[in-house]
């Protein structure tokens, strides 16, 4: 009696490894396709978040700069700009030329605790514009002299003695406020090699904070002036003429997604903010 052996023929063996080939090579353009699309949503993503913690950053200093004076310096290249941002605002209760007494309205604390007062400036009534006083002091003030020529000290508020020169004949009630000079500025991170960052430089004490980054090249400040609704890339001249600026913060991928032939990802994202303490 024959019998046959159990088993598979070469045929059906072949035909089984190129099944399989076709099945595996399947398999691994899945893998590959879904792992590129994780690495591209992933860069993305850290494009995004670059460009909107930029702009988180600036928000809230920018907004209160007061534009006759405010903008010390912009570069040319739209990289580097200083200014002088208001963080306490009151009114006088009296001066004698070099030591001002002033009655501060409440203000966020921890914004009023931070190092770096730059001076003060003071409106003229008569103009409403505001002239710029750097350097000084800022100390204790008596609460007493507020009240004997009639300024109250608000509940919550404070008062405070600054030093620098002022027109003795300005008047009692003078609306005064206290500044810092901070710089923004586009330039090398520290902490991601070969990248661009956001940082932010208190002038006086010259310390500064890398914010956000990574920023592309073409990151910038842009400059509006007067009531034109295009921001234009020279610096307004004089400086007073600029009424807000146009943050372009193009965001990068701090690296290239793997088996991508096009380089780091760049989300363009651009953001107008318009001086809000404006000269009236």
């Amino acid at each position: 009696m024959n019998r046959r052996r159990a088993g598979f023929t070469f045929i059906e063996l072949l035909i089984g490894l190129i099944v399989t080939a076709i099945v595996a090579g399947a398999m691994i353009r899945l893998i590959m396709t879904d792992l590129r699309f994780a690495e591209d949503r992933e860069a993305w993503r850290t494009a995004r978040q670059a460009a909107r913690g930029g702009l988180a950053a600036l928000t809230a200093d920018l907004r209160m700069v007061e534009t006759t004076g405010g903008v010390e310096a912009a570069s040319a290249d739209g990289k580097d700009i200083t200014v002088r941002i208001p963080y306490a605002f009151g009114v006088m209760c009296t001066t004698n030329g070099s030591t001002t007494v002033v009655s501060l309205v409440p203000v966020d604390s921890a914004m009023y605790a931070q190092a770096g007062h730059s001076g003060f400036a003071w409106r003229n009534d008569t103009t409403a514009a505001y002239t710029y006083v750097s350097g000084g002091t800022r100390g204790s003030g008596s609460a007493l002299l507020c009240t004997l020529n009639g300024i109250p000290v608000l509940t919550g508020g404070s008062v405070v003695s600054l030093t620098g020169s002022i027109p003795v004949a300005r008047p009692t009630g003078t609306v005064i406020f206290l500044y810092r000079r901070i710089r923004y500025e586009l330039k090398a991170s520290t902490q991601m090699s070969g990248q661009t960052a956001l940082w932010r430089t208190p002038l006086t004490s010259g310390t500064g904070e890398e914010l956000a980054a990574p920023f592309a090249s073409s990151a910038r400040f842009r400059y509006y002036t007067g009531t034109n609704a295009t921001p234009q890339e020279t610096v307004p001249s004089p400086l007073s003429a600029m009424t807000g600026l146009e943050l372009a913060f193009d965001g990068q991928s701090d690296r290239t997604p793997r088996m991508s032939t096009t380089g780091p990802k760049v989300v363009q994202f651009a953001s107008s903010l318009y001086f809000q303490n404006v000269m009236p």
